[in-house]
């Protein structure tokens, strides 16, 4: 006897003290006992809720009929069931629950034992790392597209306009606006000194530095308070990163097509201007790819490693966890595309490998998503030497060839080959179809073997091509061995 007084006696303290809510109730869902924990939460006593439906004036009205019809199945098949649904607390507030069901067909009124619990900060997390997700996702839909829109770009104005018009978008409330300023504006003496891309804040405002154009500062500014999620200062810096990279390479292009117009006034562009075109593109490819490395890509990664730490943890479910390895895999696609590309705009240890090695590299990696086969040869590796301007230029040159063959040869053979003698030789052959002579003639408007033989002009070099419909393309190129080094 005192052994049942013990254990009613442990139940009791096990019912009074629980935070969760157990429930019986009958099989008109009539409550006949409820743990104290349920009156903390609803405005309910216990004869109330014995002579009335407990779904009455508890439940959230959507979840309703999806809760009456799971009971009535329950009655129906005596199985114990599980589900979430919604309720409206004694304060209005809407909680989430989950709750357990278990069936006792054998009892008179055929009872259940129902057991809640509150889920509502579980739910809550769940749903704002969903927002967060879609947020995200909007944000880098909006940095892809901002990107492709760029390349058509071709003014300043045109910058500003696109600019202005992304930020509305995606931040309303932010007021964007682009301010350019002369040395004499008084605007400016307000302002801290801003450097490119970095923020500063003033008078509940953000600003940044876009660029400089014939002694005007061109400076953004927007709400602080629109900003106040990291992410989206995240976007709004990969945004200015882009804007200051295409501002600097508009001022880049209007000073060079200003020294071409002086320049195509002969008809043949001189050595140091294509030299000068090359080394800048080399540069701004070197920058570009910092960039992407040193900011989108870290980026990136700090996403991923948060992702995988937040898979992990153990109130995460597991359809979430199976939605999380999506983004996970899609990160991972976009890490792996952005270090391709970081490659491809500087290819990596070139200058520690030296260009043979680097083109032996360059044409393993080709080949595995090609359909034509490369051949290598070298002559007398041993006596190459160049400085790095004259590598990255031959490597560009290989780097157009294997191009033109992807796109335009039709080939299944290419063969390379470098030899080294009082001059430097690269000899290049195919089996694809070949080109019509008119298309051998140079063009200042064309990116292609025009691009090639710019290359070799600017280097100082020469090159042939030799090429008849149907008959491949040899491609013949010879630069001063004495004067490598000096260029």
């Amino acid at each position: 006897m005192e052994s049942a007084n013990e254990q009613n006696w442990i139940y009791e303290i096990i019912a009074n003290h629980t935070l969760d809510i157990i429930l019986i109730v009958n099989q008109q869902r009539n409550v006949l006992y409820a743990t104290p924990s349920f009156y903390e939460i609803f405005d309910s006593t216990l004869d109330e809720l014995r002579n009335r439906d407990v779904f009455n004036g508890l439940l959230h009205p959507d979840d309703r009929q999806y809760m009456e019809e799971r009971h009535e199945k329950l009655l129906e098949t005596g199985r114990p069931s599980s589900t979430e649904y919604r309720v409206i607390d004694k304060f209005g507030v809407i909680r989430y629950f989950e709750c357990k069901t278990t069936p006792l067909p054998n009892t008179e009124d055929y009872l259940q034992v129902v057991a809640i619990r509150d889920i509502s900060e579980r739910k809550k997390m769940e749903m704002e790392l969903e927002r967060r997700k879609k947020r995200y996702e909007f944000l880098q839909d909006s940095l892809k597209i901002f990107s492709q829109d760029l390349t058509s770009v071709m003014k300043v104005s045109d910058l500003e306009i696109r600019l202005v018009k992304e930020i509305k978008f995606i931040i309303p409330g932010a007021e964007p606006a682009i301010h350019i300023l002369e040395s004499e504006n008084p605007i400016e003496t307000s302002l801290p000194p801003l450097t490119l891309k970095e923020s500063e804040r003033l008078d509940n405002k953000i600003y940044f530095k876009i660029g400089e154009q014939n002694g005007r500062a061109y400076i953004l500014s927007l709400n602080e308070s629109s900003t106040m999620e990291k992410m989206d200062f995240i976007w709004l810096e990969t945004l200015v990163c882009y804007s200051v990279m295409v501002f600097e390479n508009l001022n880049i292009m209007e000073n060079l097509m200003n020294q071409l117009k002086a320049a195509l006034q002969s008809k043949e562009t001189p050595q140091w201007v294509l030299r000068l075109l090359f080394n800048l593109q080399e540069q701004q490819r070197l920058q570009l790819s910092s960039d992407l490395h040193d900011t989108v890509l870290q980026d990136q990664i700090d996403l991923f490693r948060r992702l995988e730490v937040l898979k992990y943890r153990k109130d995460i479910k597991l359809e979430l966890i199976e939605a999380l390895s999506g983004i996970e895999q899609g990160l991972l696609d976009s890490i792996h595309q952005i270090r391709r590309t970081c490659n491809e705009l500087r290819p990596p240890f070139l200058r520690e490998l030296g260009l043979e090695k680097a083109l032996e590299n360059l044409f393993e990696y080709t080949q595995i998503s090609s359909t034509f086969k490369i051949t290598f040869l070298t002559k007398n590796p041993s006596q190459l030497s160049l400085n790095e301007e004259i590598t990255i230029g031959i490597y560009r040159i290989i780097q157009e060839l294997l191009n033109n063959a992807a796109k335009h040869s039709k080939a299944s053979l290419l063969d390379f080959e470098m030899r080294i003698n009082e001059t430097l030789q690269i000899f290049y052959c195919d089996d694809g179809v070949g080109l019509p002579l008119e298309k051998l003639k140079p063009s200042f408007h064309s990116m292609g073997l025009s691009s090639i033989k710019q290359r070799v002009q600017s280097l100082n070099g020469q090159i042939e091509f030799k090429s008849k419909p149907g008959k491949g393309l040899k491609v013949m190129i010879e630069f001063p061995i004495l004067l490598l080094g000096d260029v």
